[in-house]
């Protein structure tokens, strides 16, 4: 048993079997309880306490117009004179009606001063005494409310396709454009702009199906959720063809081993024209000539639609005739 509970219970004794050592303990209780009774209720009575209460106020404004972009402040710091009664129920909230503070066009002022609601508060706090305000204005974050339309885009980054296809059109949205509604200050930083950015994996066909517009702030909303996305895709065709090295820089006597390089690339089926020889140049420049007399093959890719091009061999002999 604790050292609490063996007082409890030696008081508990105390009143059920009492000494005379019990009864003088409870008369001492007994005054001290009614003493600080009385001290508490006369001293209640006093009439020149000075305290701080706060003063429930609320921020009004045309909601349809404007957005608060943060919390209001729903309280006012005051200090007081008043009864110690009268000050003991404000403390507590009681007796005070929330005053509103009517704001017109909060867009153009970020604050009330205090002083300005002092003639309301002051009836209402009656018989107390308001000595100042503890803070000298009601500050608030209210922007104008617009509607802005913004046009969509997918990142194609989030885009994967199957092994060996590519996208043969752009990604369609539809609707192409969508409509936000918030803070004037977010839908600016939002830009003009929407992107996308639901990922996509594993097309293997011409995709078409809804996708989530992304998640908005908090105070931005859109009467759409989702958009149609749609884009065709295509097979690449894996090429290769023997092309005749061009030599450069080479005097009349020195010729190259081998003469052709084996080009091997990519290109999507609908852009593949088998009489096309002139995609891609290949070449050695004497002037690369290293110590061994082998030069590197460079090339040079002449069709934007080619993709993954390599070239073999790496590195060709250069032999002077005699």
């Amino acid at each position: 048993m604790s050292k609490a509970e063996e007082i409890l219970e030696k008081l508990k004794r105390s009143f059920n079997t009492p000494s005379k050592k019990d009864e003088r303990l409870k008369v001492v209780l007994i005054c001290v309880f009614i003493s600080t009774t009385f001290w508490f209720f006369n001293a209640l009575n006093k009439s020149d306490y000075v305290t701080r209460i706060n003063y429930p106020i609320s921020i009004e404004f045309d909601e349809d117009s404007y957005v608060a972009t943060a919390p209001l402040p729903t309280k006012i710091p005051v200090e007081v004179t008043g009864g110690g009664w009268d000050l003991m129920a404000r403390y507590f909230g009681l007796k005070m009606n929330a005053l509103e503070v009517r704001v017109e066009r909060p867009s153009e002022s970020s604050y009330v001063l205090a002083s300005s609601i002092r003639p309301e508060i002051a009836p209402n706090l009656e018989p107390i005494v308001i000595n100042y305000f503890l803070q000298d204005s009601i500050k608030f974050q209210i922007e104008r409310k617009v509607t802005r339309e913004v046009v969509l885009a997918y990142d194609t980054a989030q885009i994967s396709l199957d092994e060996d296809l590519v996208m043969a059109s752009k990604v369609e949205l539809s609707p192409p454009t969508v409509e936000l509604t918030g803070p004037e200050s977010m839908l600016n930083d939002l830009g003009d702009t929407l992107f996308i950015q639901e990922e996509i994996s594993d097309v293997s066909e011409d995709f078409q199906r809804s996708v989530n517009l992304p998640e908005l702030p908090e105070l931005v909303s859109t009467s759409l959720s989702s958009v149609e996305a749609s884009f065709l895709v295509v097979q690449l065709l894996s090429i290769d063809v023997s092309i005749p090295l061009e030599k450069r820089n080479f005097p009349n006597n020195w010729e190259l081993l081998p003469t052709r390089a084996q080009v091997y690339y990519k290109v999507p089926e609908t852009s593949f024209d088998v009489a096309d020889t002139t995609g891609v140049r290949v070449f050695a420049n004497f002037r690369q000539m290293e110590a061994d007399s082998t030069i590197a093959i460079e090339f040079q890719v002449l069709n934007k639609e080619f993709r993954e091009v390599r070239v073999f061999p790496k590195t060709v002999k250069v032999k002077k005739n005699e």
